[in-house]
């Protein structure tokens, strides 16, 4: 017999999935255009330009950071849009948290197990044409999972936080902005972090997804990297509970 807790976590798991699916074709694209993009214009395009020294190509050092970036919006925009909507428009938090017997806890497990589905499918949508067209790539599948369910976690947990918290939806936008394009140009995505000043490396690599693109691009067991990603993946889904509680006035 499954225990209530995880039956009341599934309510919310199946929804959120079933909303999904309903839209899976167009989810694929928004995963594939803005990797497939970066692909071309700056992996291929200004990578032609650029020699990295002790780096096979310029390319081959760019997707893991895009990886893990895609792991980063899709949790990050996905979550704290839905949310949102539910909790101000759709009035679904209040009926799933006053009105059914789920506690917010079980309902913040629900987005968490979907913000890992979510997470894999768009890791999927990015990998399965790299290994089409560039057989070359090789890449640690058991650090990829590792760190994809570790960023899943942390930014799933952030976007629940904004998402009840933030009340006027262009504030909604303005938070996304200033979370998701520092993440994007500052992480080690496009340029090695040895490159920045060591005051701004240091403030750099305290970021989760620095630690996990670094882990996946330098090969190896990255235990140091895993073990750091996960301890802050536990502590925002701490926060994104008590968040959750908070602004359900449970």
């Amino acid at each position: 017999m499954i225990p209530r807790a995880v039956s009341a976590s599934l309510v919310t798991f199946e929804r959120e999935i079933y909303d999904y699916r309903k839209n899976l074709f167009l989810f694929a694209l928004r995963n594939l255009i803005q990797p497939f993009f970066f692909v071309l214009v700056i992996g291929i395009g200004l990578g032609s330009m650029v020699s990295l020294p002790g780096r096979e190509s310029y390319l081959s050092f760019m997707i893991p950071g895009i990886l893990m970036m895609c792991v980063v919006q899709v949790c990050y925009q996905h979550f704290s849009s839905e949310i949102w909507m539910s909790k101000n428009h759709e009035g679904y938090l209040e009926l799933l948290t006053m009105t059914a017997p789920i506690k917010p806890r079980e309902a913040v497990a629900g987005y968490l197990l979907t913000g890992i589905v979510v997470a894999f499918f768009a890791v999927l949508c990015f990998l399965l044409p790299v290994w089409l067209f560039l057989s070359g790539f090789h890449i640690s599948l058991v650090a990829l999972i590792l760190f994809t369910i570790g960023l899943a976690l942390f930014f799933t947990s952030a976007g629940i936080i904004v998402g009840v918290t933030v009340r006027h939806p262009h504030n909604l936008t303005t938070v996304s902005l200033f979370i998701t394009m520092p993440l994007t140009y500052l992480c080690g995505v496009f340029i090695p972090t040895e490159m920045y000043p060591k005051a701004a490396r240091m403030l750099i690599e305290i970021i989760p997804l620095t630690q996990a693109i670094e882990g996946l691009r330098n090969g190896g067991a990255p235990i140091f990297e895993i073990a750091y990603v996960w301890a802050a993946a536990a502590l925002a889904v701490i926060v994104a509970v008590r968040c959750f509680e908070k602004n359900m006035h449970l």
